[in-house]
């Protein structure tokens, strides 16, 4: 076998961290889109808002329902008053009663009777405005409702687009990415795979008038002056990442 010449081993160097760094550039996209599609799956589904402002109505309907029996058996109890009271004054002035005793006690139970009424009457007037109140608090629970749900409901139809569009680009990263790591050296791949972790997925960085873009320290001359021309793979001494300067 020959030795390669070294303007062709420059000539690979330069390419195999070209395609590293392209490759990272995919990897990191990648990433991204990742983080941002858990934040939208997050997103979707149930929301504590809806269900917290539908408990409210619920709530609301419930204690207007209960003021609304109160008010219906509350009538029923004035009309029997009413039809007592009626029965009372009926016999009262039939002319029919004459002893003045029965007379008294009817006058009495007459003046009772219209008391009760009177109190009565008053509760059912508190119940009706608690009733108009309920109703309007209700009405305003209602609305909020409604209004929580359509923003709810346009924010999940927004998120099953972007989450769909999210899928669809990661897909094609994928095979971006099988065909590239395809086109790589299995050692230079195992040195990338490693490094990216513990570097904070940026393996690579570009070195431009002799600095390193990562951390912005001058590497020596020699060094510099190396990757410039592609010779060899050569780690920033401070921050340890391949430096491509193509």
């Amino acid at each position: 076998m020959r030795p390669v010449p070294l303007g062709e081993q420059q000539e690979v160097s330069v390419s195999v961290l070209r395609q590293l760094y392209q490759l990272q550039l995919v990897d990191s996209e990648h990433q991204d889109k990742s983080r941002q599609l858990a934040m939208v799956n997050a997103g979707l589904g149930e929301s504590d808002e809806v269900i917290r402002a539908q408990e409210a109505v619920g709530e609301t309907e419930t204690s207007l329902g209960q003021l609304k029996v109160q008010l219906r058996a509350l009538e029923i109890e004035i009309a029997g008053v009413s039809a007592k009271l009626k029965q009372n004054q009926d016999r009262l002035y039939s002319g029919r009663v004459r002893n003045p005793k029965e007379l008294s006690n009817l006058q009495e139970e007459a003046a009772a009777l219209r008391r009760r009424r009177s109190e009565l009457e008053d509760g059912q007037l508190d119940l009706m405005i608690s009733i108009e109140e309920a109703e309007a608090e209700l009405a305003e629970r209602q609305a909020r409702s409604n209004q929580i749900e359509t923003t709810w409901r346009d924010e999940q139809a927004r998120l099953q687009a972007e989450k769909e569009e999210l899928e669809f680009r990661l897909a094609e990263l994928e095979e971006q990415c099988e065909g590239m790591r395809a086109r790589i050296g299995v050692a230079e791949l195992a040195r990338y795979d490693g490094m990216r972790p513990r570097l904070g997925g940026t393996a690579v960085v570009r070195l431009k008038k002799g600095i390193c873009t990562a951390c912005g320290v001058d590497v020596p001359t020699s060094m510099a002056r190396a990757v410039e021309r592609g010779d060899g793979m050569h780690d920033c001494p401070i921050c340890g990442r391949l430096l491509f300067g193509g």
